[in-house]
């Protein structure tokens, strides 16, 4: 990716952040973060990726935010000097999602394959000694 594309992709994420803290109407529970910004080549669109927390609520939270969109983008078109204008779509991130998924995999891979410590006396797995 060429530089100017990075420095655009980090510009919108500013920028963006900042107008989302400040006029988006989010439930005061809820936490949203600008996390990623996709870039088309063409700067013709610009993918949001917002990491909303807790992640149950981030199908709802994106609903909110849907109808706010058309003022959002106004002031995101007016705070940034660039053309063209990309337009904005939001994405939720659930990368955070994915990894705490696979974590819990791994988990229980590496409890499965653990052997039996001195501490804990061999057996049939039911709490009963061997030869009891």
């Amino acid at each position: 990716m060429s530089s100017r594309l990075l420095k655009i992709r980090k510009h919108i994420q500013r920028t963006f952040a900042e107008i989302l803290q400040r006029e988006a109407d989010l439930p005061p529970d809820v936490l949203v973060t600008v996390s990623d910004v996709e870039v088309s080549p063409n700067l013709h669109s610009a993918a949001i990726w917002l990491y909303i927390s807790p992640l149950e609520r981030a199908s709802e939270t994106l609903d909110l935010l849907k109808p706010q969109m058309y003022d959002l983008q106004g002031s995101f078109n007016r705070a940034v000097k660039m053309q063209p204008l990309p337009r904005l779509i939001l994405k939720a991130d659930r990368g955070a999602l994915y990894a705490q998924q696979i974590n819990e995999q791994l988990s229980a891979l590496n409890d499965e394959k653990l052997p039996h410590s001195p501490d804990q006396p061999e057996g049939d797995g039911e709490g009963h000694q061997a030869g009891n």
